[in-house]
């Protein structure tokens, strides 16, 4: 059973029998969960008090903690239903800016200085030795977390996923985490594997995006070009140029194979409704059976939905292609 927990002047008060609704989200181009739940409130002084106000912390647990977020924003209405927008921790790396010079300092420890200056709890961060020579204007401190993921993913071909865990900023490789989801209608029911029962399945396929050959240029020449001969002869050359310094010349190779990987592929949108399981979250990967649509294998998580309404908990999930 999902529990709600405020705590606020040191003081925790579980609100669960007071919230009618709880969602939250996770998107893989975003850094955090949001979490919304709604109280009803009356002015009858028998009616238990609301604890919840801007700035307390809420916890969501279900045998073990899902997330912990902050309360941002409050919206009362006339039905008698306050509506509460919550932030995990990622919140304040979002909505803050600084100024940061970087000279041959490690990915990781550039990282792991910005969180330690905005005292956001560091988890497990995975080693990212690529090094960073950069400076950074007034940018957000999430965008130059992505900034530095990016510069690593174009050096070394490694995918990162970030996210908040037990209020913990957790930076690790992409594909470490394949969620085998299960739901249970009761304690004495066996467990089932949430994706034998798929709904409303949607997929699209693309070719929009697909780019099948790659050309590096240095100094206005072509040094390097790499192609998929296959994609090219079935689809029509669909290329790519990509200009780079003199500091990349000797991963000119590395570079245009690592391009190929991402773009030289059919794109997939698709999407699924799904019972829900507390560990699926944008970034992480799920497998999928599915023979109207024809999904079928591994899937990355783009986004997710949770809801909680009247005890049953469901999802919405976007998936793309790994």
């Amino acid at each position: 059973m999902h529990q709600l927990l405020n705590i606020k002047d040191n003081l925790q008060t579980d609100i669960t029998p007071l919230v009618g609704s709880i969602s939250w989200r996770s998107n893989i181009n975003e850094l955090g969960q949001q979490l919304t739940f709604d109280i009803a409130f009356n002015d009858d002084r028998y009616f238990p008090m609301n604890p919840v106000d801007l700035g307390s912390l809420i916890i969501l647990n279900n045998k073990d903690e899902i997330l912990r977020a902050i309360v941002v924003s409050e919206q009362r209405n006339g039905r008698g239903r306050i509506e509460y927008s919550c932030f995990d921790y990622a919140f304040y790396l979002n909505k803050s800016k600084a100024v940061y010079q970087f000279n041959k300092v490690t990915g990781k420890k550039a990282i792991e200085t910005m969180l330690n200056d905005f005292n956001v709890p560091i988890g497990n961060i995975a080693p990212i030795n690529t090094v960073i020579n950069k400076i950074y204007r007034e940018k957000a401190i999430s965008e130059i977390i992505k900034d530095i993921l990016d510069i690593a993913k174009k050096h070394t071909g490694k995918k990162y996923r970030m996210e908040m865990r037990q209020g913990k900023l957790c930076i690790e490789k992409q594909e470490e985490l394949i969620i085998k989801g299960t739901f249970q209608l009761a304690e004495n029911i066996q467990p089932y594997d949430i994706t034998k029962a798929l709904s409303s399945p949607s997929r699209k396929r693309s070719i929009e995006e697909m780019k099948n050959s790659v050309q590096v240029v240095f100094n206005n020449h072509v040094i390097e070009n790499r192609k998929k001969d296959e994609l090219i002869k079935q689809y029509g050359l669909l290329q790519e140029v990509t200009t780079i310094d003199k500091k990349d010349k000797a991963k000119a190779r590395n570079i245009a194979d690592k391009i190929l990987e991402d773009f030289g592929k059919i794109f997939e949108e698709n999407s699924v409704e799904i019972m829900g399981d507390d560990k699926v979250r944008a970034g992480r990967t799920i497998e999928i059976k599915e023979p109207i649509t024809g999904m079928t294998g591994k899937y990355l998580i783009k986004d997710v939905n949770h809801t909680v309404k009247n005890g049953i908990h469901k999802m919405q999930l976007g998936l793309g292609v790994i």
